[in-house]
């Protein structure tokens, strides 16, 4: 049994490994000049490649029920066992999986080694030009193979070679693509405020769309020129569809009827305090200035002279700054793809094509995008072990 892995990143090379120890000769095609190239940024070099929570729950899809199959018994333990397999042990912080060593470098040698080890060929530097199947058979760089796992990627960092090509392929065997958007990636506002640039504040955030308040999230907020960044705004731009609005609370810890009561008793003797000086201790005096604006009050007004609507008016802007988000960064800034090859043509539990038979997909070419934190790496092993798992047979 010959297979053919199109693309050696994290999905491709989970593929070949457990083809190969399933008993297939594997191939596996890779553009760049090194297989898994793209792993050695993830986790700012870390490679955060699991995590502890791995549910149905954490994944975007158009199709939701595939996932609660293929997730069905290959979640953290999995992950664990399979490392475990390459030497490669883990731990966890947080919640968030990452090699023992802390280096993404070992995980992408690790797939390597265990490749060559099973006498995997990996050809770098090819650039495959196109797929098609022939009489039952596949047809790749002008050599026959008898399966053929498709784990080319989406289209997020392009520098890397993730450039849509797997799309095209798919679409060539008759698959339908849901249209692909940057996924894990900054949101961009319609006004937004540049004396924020650079300031950065633990803050609730909420994605509203349609009116609907559809997920909220926990995190560092980044303040940007053009808009908002940092990890709860990126696990929000996966619901961006042309309109959404952002609303930050900055002083999630206070509820508005508690923070008017603290800041009310504590302008008892710091009342002739202009705001941003008042709320030095809580926040970055260009927040507090916005939120003065927002709610209608003269930034340089002392607190004591405010009137408690005043105040509350401020504790409100405080606790509902919002945004209008009306796009989102380009591919090169993307973690992921949201979008791909639509679920329900493909097998969950063997990643198989419904449509052509002896043709297989993993990784972020398919209709699944995580969370930040671990969760697209975990999709990428389970949808490569179940594709190669079962081309082998």
């Amino acid at each position: 049994m010959r297979t053919a892995v199109i693309g050696g990143g994290a999905a491709g090379l989970a593929s070949a490994v457990f083809a190969a120890r399933a008993g297939s000769s594997v191939t596996v095609f890779e553009g760049n000049d090194r297989v898994g190239r793209k792993l050695l940024s993830t986790g700012n070099g870390r490679c955060n490649l699991s995590n502890a929570d791995i549910s149905p729950a954490r994944y975007a899809t158009a199709y939701p029920p595939f996932l609660e199959t293929a997730l069905e018994g290959r979640g953290f333990g999995f992950a664990r066992e399979f490392f475990a397999s390459l030497g490669v042990p883990l731990t966890v912080e947080e919640g968030r999986a990452y090699p023992r060593s802390m280096r993404a470098a070992a995980v992408a040698d690790a797939l390597r080694f265990e490749c060559l080890r099973l006498g995997a060929e990996l050809r770098t530097g090819v650039r495959v030009n196109g797929a098609e199947a022939v009489k039952g058979r596949f047809m790749v760089e002008d050599e026959m193979f008898d399966r053929l796992i498709l784990a080319c990627g989406g289209m997020a960092a392009p520098a890397l070679g993730s450039d849509g090509f797997g799309f095209r392929l798919a679409k060539g065997f008759g698959h339908r693509v849901l249209e692909p958007y940057p996924a894990l990636v900054q949101l961009r506002a319609l006004s937004p405020d540049k004396s924020l640039k650079g300031v950065r504040a633990e803050a609730r955030v909420t994605a509203i769309v349609g009116g609907r308040r559809v997920r909220e999230e926990r995190g560092e907020v980044q303040f940007t020129d053009y808009g908002l960044s940092g990890v709860p705004i990126m696990q929000l731009s996966t619901l961006f569809r042309g309109e959404m609005e952002v609303v930050i609370d900055l002083l999630p810890e206070w509820d508005f009827t508690s923070l008017t009561e603290e800041l009310s008793a504590l302008a008892e003797h710091l009342g002739d305090l202009p705001p941003a000086e008042f709320m030095g201790g809580y926040l970055h005096k260009s927040l507090t200035r916005r939120a003065c604006l927002n709610a209608g009050l003269d930034p340089s007004r002392p607190v004591g002279a405010l009137t408690l609507r005043e105040l509350k008016a401020l504790v409100g802007a405080f606790k509902n700054m919002s945004f209008k988000i009306v796009g989102t960064n380009s591919w090169p800034q993307a973690q992921t793809t949201r979008g791909g090859v639509d679920l329900r043509e493909i097998e969950p539990k063997t990643m198989e094509s419904r449509l052509v038979r002896g043709l297989y997909f993993a990784g972020e070419i398919t209709d699944v995008c995580g969370d930040c934190g671990g969760y697209n790496l975990h999709w990428a092993w389970v949808s490569g072990a179940a594709a190669g798992e079962s081309a082998a047979h």
